[in-house]
């Protein structure tokens, strides 16, 4: 029995409730609707989570048009298998070929089909779980219609699972509890729900109630949805950023702790909270970047579980402290003056080094004031080349915010006007 069972193909249950009809979709109710509407075969890219229909979608199009359909996967297949679905596409006339994460297919890989998508010898049909402007050449996006999918709400993955268990005949209890923490952990992902479901019809018996501990040891830990190489890598960590820049702790909070729990690398957290600290909250509160920079090194030293502790010191640190971005905007604002002009810069023969006697009989260092000789440590003198006078440029605008109002307050008492 065993070896007559290992040899049985095993169909996944998500392959054998896939919808055969536009009717038995759930879901992406504007998608499906412009997609019903298209009377002409088009080639088409679907973007968005697993999980959310994009495999469905692409064979309910093929079959509605009538067309040969091939399938490929961008990680398994090369351009050798393109190549051949290309031949048969001219063979017949077209045909619909369906490319499924096609982000993994390199620029060069792409290219391959624009001419057959431009002279109708294929319908391409694509999917990914990647933002399309960043991963798929401009010349093939521009020859298809994209659509944007997202995450199951828990009423669709609701209607769903009930559906599913109808067509397995099922008489499992399953309490309002346990359904909801099956949504919880399948997150909008269609497929990932299935599989659950999969696991818990093969677990239990007919007539059995599904506990939440049965469910535990059924399905074991789950793991937050994190990919260091997809967007919402990139949409995470920005998330974290702005919400320490809008003085949130606690949402700056939640999103350290996505990070941490997806397995993001706590040293490029550090490393951002560096930057953040001298960026964006810089002299409003000086104890910022010391902080920023010993957590980095902390972190580096006793390494993970203990260094979430200084990250969420540092994190709530920064999310509290006074913000300015004024020495950000006035080194930004230097370097482009300083770009604009492309020249050099003729500086004053009072400030120039004079580490020789030709220098010092060239004048350099000649007419120096040293400020500590005068009274309060300071007079006003000409620091700027000449040709910049009367009227020299001004970069720092110090703010009110913090330690920072002193040292706009000490700036005008110097200097007057200038500041």
């Amino acid at each position: 029995m065993d070896s007559l069972f290992a040899n049985t193909k095993q169909v996944p249950l998500a392959h054998q409730v896939r919808p055969k009809t536009w009717s038995e979709f759930v879901g992406q109710t504007k998608v499906v609707s412009a997609l019903r509407s298209i009377q002409k075969p088009t080639s088409i890219l679907f973007y968005g989570p697993p999980g959310t229909g994009k495999t469905t979608l692409a064979h309910l199009l093929a079959e509605s048009w009538k067309l040969e359909k091939r399938y490929l996967s961008c990680v398994t297949s090369g351009v050798k298998e393109v190549r051949e679905v290309l031949e048969e596409g001219k063979r017949l006339g077209t045909i619909v070929l369906f490319l499924d994460e096609i982000h993994r297919f390199s620029s060069s890989q792409q290219d391959a089909l624009l001419s057959s998508v431009e002279e109708g010898e294929i319908i391409l049909i694509a999917a990914t779980t990647e933002n399309p402007s960043f991963r798929v050449n401009k010349a093939l996006l521009s020859r298809m219609l994209v659509y944007r999918l997202t995450t199951l709400t828990e009423e669709e993955e609701e209607t769903i699972f009930t559906s599913c268990l109808e067509k397995q005949n099922s008489k499992r209890t399953i309490p309002e509890v346990v359904k909801r923490e099956l949504f919880r952990r399948s997150a909008g992902d269609a497929r990932k729900l299935l599989g659950y479901l999969e696991r818990i019809l093969s677990a239990t018996g007919e007539g059995d109630e599904v506990t939440e501990e049965k469910l535990s040891v059924i399905l074991g830990d789950t793991l937050v949805t994190y990919d260091k190489n997809s967007e919402s890598h990139y949409d995470i960590i920005s998330a974290f950023i702005k919400s320490l820049r809008g003085s949130d702790p606690d949402a700056a909070l939640f999103y350290l702790a996505l990070m941490l729990e997806g397995g993001e690398d706590p040293l490029f957290i550090a490393r951002r909270l560096v930057i953040f600290a001298s960026e964006d909250v810089g002299n409003a509160s000086v104890h910022a970047l010391p902080l920023a920079i010993a957590t980095w090194q902390a972190v580096e030293r006793v390494g993970m579980p203990e260094g979430r502790i200084p990250l969420g010191q540092c994190t709530t640190f920064l999310a509290s402290a006074p913000k300015s971005n004024a020495s950000y905007v006035a080194i930004n604002e230097a370097l482009a003056f300083v770009k604009a002009r492309n020249k050099t810069f003729q500086i004053p023969n009072h400030l120039r080094n004079a580490p020789t006697a030709t220098h010092k009989n060239e004048g350099a260092g000649v007419g120096y004031k040293y400020p500590h000789d005068f009274p309060g440590h300071f007079l006003k003198e000409r620091y700027f080349p000449e040709s910049f006078y009367p009227n020299p440029p001004s970069f720092y605008e110090p703010t009110n915010q913090g330690m920072e109002k002193m040292l706009k307050e000490q700036l005008e008492r110097l200097w007057g006007d200038r500041y």
